[in-house]
């Protein structure tokens, strides 16, 4: 693995991928053989969906309600960015913010899967953008 994150293919995403707070090598390149060209994904709303991060949904005639997460996609890559969230919302103040506003309506765990949606799409602009991760650490 250490191999493949310094290969010319993976090297400069890796690198990337580790300005994210809490996201080393190893992570870093587990994510990019999952999700190989991050310009696959057209928007952040297609990458949110593979992940599972998007709410699955029970339409019935005029409502419609919004259930938990759809799992889909590879568990493991969502998990890892599951974990890096609950440690990223300690450090990205942006992020806290969002995070207690979000859990003050709901739960903690809603507010962490809602935060990890949050850091892959980030993370897809990061790689496309070819810019390194930017905490916002003004504070609330």
């Amino acid at each position: 693995m250490r191999d493949l994150s310094r290969s010319e293919k993976y090297r400069d995403q890796v690198a990337l991928l580790e300005t994210i707070p809490h996201i080393g090598w190893k992570s870093a390149i587990e994510i990019l053989v999952e999700l190989q060209d991050i310009r696959r994904f057209r928007n952040a709303k297609s990458l949110s969906a593979y992940l599972g991060l998007t709410p699955s949904q029970d339409s019935n005639g005029e409502k419609t309600r919004m259930g938990r997460v759809t799992k889909q996609g590879h568990g493991f890559v969502r998990a890892l960015l599951v974990e890096a969230s609950w440690r990223i919302i300690r450090d990205d103040m942006g992020l806290r913010r969002k995070y207690e506003d979000i859990k003050r309506r709901s739960e903690s765990k809603k507010a962490v899967v809602a935060i990890t949606r949050r850091l892959a799409i980030r993370m897809r602009l990061l790689l496309i953008d070819r810019e390194g991760y930017a905490l916002d650490v003004a504070v609330a």
